[in-house]
């Protein structure tokens, strides 16, 4: 995966131990806010994210995710 450029990983929800995973491959899992959901904020899935990750990254820790609409060139 993260030969990909995927650096995290943006969810509803996390198992204890696909969060594990994740963080054990070097993947920032991230949930969302409480009420928020992809349909609720209306993500289609052709979004690019950038992060802004503190460089003492905490569990409690909010991050900031901005998001931009990927379009494909014609």
């Amino acid at each position: 995966m993260l030969g990909q450029g995927v650096r995290a990983v943006l969810a509803e929800s996390f198992e204890r131990i696909h969060r594990s995973n994740l963080v054990g491959m070097g993947i920032v899992p991230l949930q969302y806010v409480e009420g928020q959901t992809a349909d609720s904020l209306r993500l289609s899935g052709r979004e690019t994210f950038t992060i802004d990750l503190p460089d003492n990254l905490h569990t409690t820790h909010d991050v900031t995710v901005h998001v931009s609409l990927f379009v494909l060139p014609i």
